[in-house]
């Protein structure tokens, strides 16, 4: 039965605080197993699932269907680099492009998204492969945070705060880690629930049993996508978890609060939290499938502007090259591609006659020449800006070339004006203000 824990404090007169040097008293959470521990879930919840997990396959056979590089390639980095916003890494993508490539001009931030971003695939990539260890997710985490000690926490943690004393949130005890997360994989090995009830669930657990000092939010964002990969659902691509989440992180905090019930009261946390969660998959998904229409609008356009080019040309090797590159310059296309610096400065201008890439502006971006693919920037803006404004590049993404729409505002009245949040479909109200 899951429980919250009053554990007390002395006094500390040496510490930074004043409740440190009080004393004291604060909450932590043992969450309940989940093997043997059943999931009720409403009818109407039960139907909710049903549709959202139709949605996600059907968008899978969409991705299976177009095993586009600039697809994966895209929706993976978006995804990356809305986790690290909400973990408090932020860069536009741009900043991020110009890391990618080694720049001089890049910013740490920057290089530590690029980082994550590979981190992100490889994570993927793992878990949707087979039976989850616990050898898997300590390299996860490790791939994340090279520099933190390798394993499970050693010491009790807690979320907001200073200190535990006056945290939102504090972690079960360090030595009962191993026995939660024995449980979660578990869980995730046998569990016969629908891959995005499963995908929730081990979501929610991770992150309430918060097996690590740092890093959990990506680790535990990456293994509800391993869920939704393993089961088939999704390939050749991911769908915009991260920024549902990032998007409403109020109500995103909230579902994770409302997911840790106290005693026998596991089946309306678990709907609360589930009906929230699914509501995120849901507008992620609908989401995903119109930057579908955007990427593929972008991929035609460039290989018909190359169309009268032979295939096994370095122009094609180019075209392909900034897909995974967005912004790049001679010397990197050279190395990249094998060719002269002479033959990838003409490459460049090629590209530049095709509409593929422009030359590159903004102050981060002067200390080398460098040219930038708008297309594929406008697409990850579309992932990675704040809701608050529209993504500087939604023209580029498709809108002025004829492409579709793949941005949309909730635009119900609020104090503040019409409400900014992203929506999936026009006319389609948020979260917060659906009846």
């Amino acid at each position: 039965m899951a429980y919250w824990e009053r554990v007390h404090v002395p006094p500390d007169f040496q510490g930074v605080t004043r409740s440190e040097r009080q004393g004291g008293s604060y909450l932590r959470y043992h969450p309940d197993l989940l093997i043997g521990t059943p999931n009720e879930l409403d009818p109407a919840l039960a139907e909710y699932a049903a549709e959202v997990s139709t949605a996600l396959g059907q968008l899978g056979e969409r991705l299976r269907a177009n095993p586009l590089p600039i697809l994966y390639s895209t929706m993976i980095r978006s995804e990356s680099i809305a986790s690290s916003w909400i973990e408090g890494i932020r860069e536009t993508p741009r900043a991020v492009a110009v890391a990618q490539i080694g720049d001089e001009g890049a910013s740490s931030s920057a290089s530590q998204i690029v980082a994550n971003v590979t981190a992100m695939r490889e994570a993927i990539e793992l878990l949707g492969a087979g039976s989850w260890e616990h050898e898997h997710i300590e390299q996860i985490h490790h791939d994340l945070l090279p520099r933190h000690r390798r394993g499970y926490r050693r010491d009790q943690v807690w979320v907001g705060g200073r200190h535990k004393l006056n945290a939102q949130y504090t972690a079960p005890p360090p030595e009962k880690v191993q026995l939660y997360m024995d449980d979660l994989l578990a869980y995730a090995n046998t569990s016969g629930d629908l891959p995005v009830i499963a995908a929730a669930i081990v979501h929610a657990q991770f992150e309430t049993i918060h097996p690590f000092t740092d890093g959990n939010g990506r680790v535990g964002r990456a293994l509800a996508h391993g869920v939704l990969k393993r089961a088939g659902l999704i390939d050749n691509g991911v769908i915009a978890l991260s920024t549902a989440f990032r998007d409403d992180e109020r109500g995103y905090v909230a579902a994770l609060t409302s997911y840790r019930y106290d005693g026998d009261g596991r089946a309306p946390a678990l709907n609360a939290y589930l009906e929230r969660f699914l509501h995120y998959v849901a507008t992620a998904t609908a989401a995903a499938d119109a930057y579908v229409d955007a990427a593929l609008a972008i991929h035609s356009r460039w290989r018909t502007a190359v169309a009268g080019v032979r295939k096994d040309s370095s122009l094609h090797q180019a075209v392909d090259l900034v897909v995974e590159n967005p912004v790049i310059s001679a010397s990197f296309l050279g190395e990249r591609l094998g060719v002269s610096l002479v033959s990838s400065h003409k490459l460049v201008q090629k590209l530049v006659a095709a509409g593929i890439v422009v030359p590159a502006t903004g102050r981060k971006l002067r200390r080398s020449a460098l040219y930038q693919a708008e297309d594929i920037l406008g697409l990850l803006e579309l992932g990675s800006e704040p809701a608050s404004e529209p993504a500087a590049g939604v023209a580029a993404a498709g809108v002025a070339a004829g492409g579709p729409t793949v941005l949309h505002r909730c635009g119900h009245p609020t104090a503040k004006g019409p409400c900014q949040n992203r929506v999936a479909v026009a006319g389609q109200p948020c979260w917060r203000h659906r009846d």
